[in-house]
């Protein structure tokens, strides 16, 4: 997970601490219709925390700080193993205090480098089934997140 060459991927997308931005939020509106869930995030996952890039549905301070550090981090599974993470029910975690995460779907962003930058996550507030359809919906959304962000990083290094 801090492989220097992810990370730095993960940097020169300069989407870290970056503003909210609609398209962005679009997918994540959608992904919480689409999926029927509560909480849908853009997470971006950094050395020692997760950034939102955009965040629906999370309580306060963590709507407006849009991070948490790895300990609330189920995203960083899904970065270290490259692969869609789903979790039906979670009451061991620190999220579930904190953020009321109890059923977790993740699908990674993967670089056309092959860096895992983050996952696009769903969440809910109670235990439930996750379908291999709704797992399929979730990564073809991912894939349009990872457009957004391949988009984003060339008009911003271009600048």
């Amino acid at each position: 997970m801090q492989a220097p060459e992810r990370l730095a991927a993960l940097h020169r997308t300069e989407l870290l601490d970056s503003p909210a931005q609609e398209n962005f939020d679009r997918l994540t509106r959608l992904t919480s219709t689409v999926l029927n869930v509560p909480v849908a995030l853009v997470s971006l996952v950094d050395s020692d925390r997760q950034f939102f890039k955009s965040c629906l549905g999370l309580a306060q301070p963590w709507a407006s700080q849009r991070q948490t550090p790895l300990s609330h981090s189920f995203c960083q599974h899904v970065v270290q193993s490259g692969r869609p993470l789903v979790v039906s029910d979670a009451r061991d975690n620190p999220a579930i205090r904190d953020l009321g995460v109890i059923a977790y779907a993740g699908a990674p962003l993967i670089s056309p480098s092959g860096n895992v930058l983050g996952t696009l996550c769903a969440i809910d507030h109670k235990p439930r089934h996750w379908t291999t359809e709704q797992v399929e919906i979730l990564c073809n959304l991912a894939g349009s997140v990872l457009s957004e962000i391949q988009l984003y990083a060339a008009q911003h290094n271009q600048g």
